[in-house]
């Protein structure tokens, strides 16, 4: 009897305890939201302790706030769940017509279901490597000539290229290019710029893969001295394919910038004929978007030459968010909606997120989703819903793959440069998002005591971003210390 009320006593005194250390933590997590953000801030903050049903801490948990990238949570989350972690994109080369020796009679076709991922990011930045191969297995097939057009078919997408209300001023940048079941090289052209031999003389520009599919008009100037240099600046009209390139670099100095391209398709079969040609393959015809081409051959009556698959989608989903990937995202996005509904779009995608999260115990139906990576200002989370998304994949079987394709702080990805130094180090593994007048973070924290908490961080407002940054990584410390 003594025995069993020692031990009552001295379970109670580590309740307490632990009683006493989450209720400072919570009221040290109450002053930093009652007293650090600015006044014309709104947020939204959920943190709970795995394997517990109260939060440790919440303020305006179902406030639905722009979450920017934190987007990409439920986006790759659901995409996850539904497609499974060894999922992977088929790309397929078909000929139609008919042959006669070395000649083809008729066109090739690229039919496309969705992979972000043709291009160097996977082949130690070889951009063409699979237009060589595709070239080797023509050859193969003992085709030379060809007689007809190379058609890029992208109808597993609709036709729509960007997300909701995207801003159009962002069109020339990488983190907006065009979305297309048929896309390649990140949907982008590198600009490889270095000054000249001499001050004075015109800058360098060339483009990666080299490619008339763009052409530069480049103002680029060589200077002598660093403080001479201006930023490079490129602009490009919708759907031009005209680059105006400005800037001044010092001498031997080099720089290299991804630009978007207008209709991934046409490009991907552009770079393709000509590297098919530079390969030895005559094409006597010319690159086609499938949508302007009627009628199309028909697909049952071609050869299939050769079917890629793209790399496992647990590295694509690793890319998609400790890079934070926009086209990835969105391409994952519409993937789900073609596999759930028949066609891909923002619509049925957006759809099929809610639908999948839904059958692992997230009720997403309130949230408002108007991409599948952040860059809409459309969209509308709140921090208990992407909460929710976090407990969901540690419930499942790719909880691992999950969390490690997480940024760690101070280590990898958008969080590299944070936390460093701090309690937080190594210890964050979380989402960012950016966007102007937006931040937010969500993520798992393992403490010093070995807890793990699920939590998240929307901010919105006029200005002040970067003390929104501030505050969200002074929270994980202060979670890593006391939690």
């Amino acid at each position: 009897m003594r025995s069993f009320v020692l031990l009552f006593v001295g379970l109670m005194v580590c309740v307490s305890r632990v009683d006493v250390a989450d209720a400072s933590l919570q009221t040290n997590l109450k002053r930093v939201f009652q007293e650090e953000i600015p006044l014309d801030s709104q947020w939204s903050v959920f943190v709970i302790e795995k394997n517990q049903s109260k939060p440790l801490f919440e303020y305006l948990p179902d406030r639905r706030l722009i979450p920017a990238s934190n987007m990409k949570i439920p986006s790759c989350a659901a995409a996850l769940l539904r497609l499974g972690a060894t999922f992977a994109y088929q790309t397929e080369l078909y000929v139609a017509g008919t042959q006669t020796g070395t000649t083809l009679h008729g066109d090739l076709l690229v039919v496309g279901s969705g992979d972000p991922s043709i291009g160097g990011r996977f082949n130690g930045g070889d951009v063409t490597v699979l237009f060589r191969q595709w070239a080797s297995l023509l050859k193969r097939e003992n085709i030379l000539t060809v007689h007809g057009n190379i058609i890029g078919v992208d109808d597993f997408f609709d036709n729509e290229q960007y997300g909701l209300n995207w801003n159009p001023e962002d069109y020339v940048e990488w983190y907006a290019a065009e979305i297309s079941a048929l896309s390649f090289n990140d949907g982008c052209v590198d600009l490889l710029i270095r000054g000249n031999t001499a001050p004075g003389k015109p800058g360098i520009v060339q483009l990666n893969p080299p490619t008339k599919y763009m052409t530069v008009q480049s103002s680029i100037r060589t200077v002598r001295e660093q403080k001479q240099e201006q930023g490079i600046a490129i602009k490009r009209e919708p759907e031009s394919r005209e680059l105006r390139v400005s800037g001044a670099i010092r001498s031997g100095n080099r720089s290299t910038r991804s630009t978007s391209v207008p209709n991934p398709t046409l490009y991907f079969v552009t770079v393709c004929n000509d590297v098919l040609e530079a390969e030895g393959i005559q094409i006597h015809g010319s690159p086609r978007d499938g949508d302007e081409v009627n009628p199309l051959p028909d697909l049952d009556s071609c050869r299939l030459v050769h079917r890629y698959s793209s790399p496992p989608f647990s590295q694509l989903a690793e890319v998609c968010l400790k890079d934070s990937q926009n086209l990835y995202a969105e391409h994952f996005l519409k993937t789900l909606g073609a596999v759930e509904y028949g066609k891909g779009s923002l619509r049925t995608g957006a759809a099929a997120v809610k639908d999948v999260l839904f059958r692992h115990g997230c009720d997403f139906d309130e949230q408002y989703i108007a991409d599948g990576s952040g860059l809409s200002r459309e969209n509308r989370l709140s921090a208990r819903a992407l909460v929710r998304v976090l407990q969901a994949m540690d419930r499942s079987s790719h909880a691992q793959l999950f969390y490690d394709s997480l940024p760690l702080a101070g280590v990898d990805g958008t969080l590299e440069k944070r936390m460093r130094g701090s309690a937080a180090y190594r210890r964050v593994h979380a989402k960012t998002g950016t966007l102007s007048g937006v931040r937010a973070l969500s993520g798992q924290i393992r403490a010093k005591s070995e807890k793990t908490y699920f939590f998240s961080i929307l901010a919105n407002g006029p200005r002040m971003a970067t003390k929104f940054s501030k505050v969200m990584d002074s929270v994980c410390e202060m979670i890593v210390e006391e939690g």
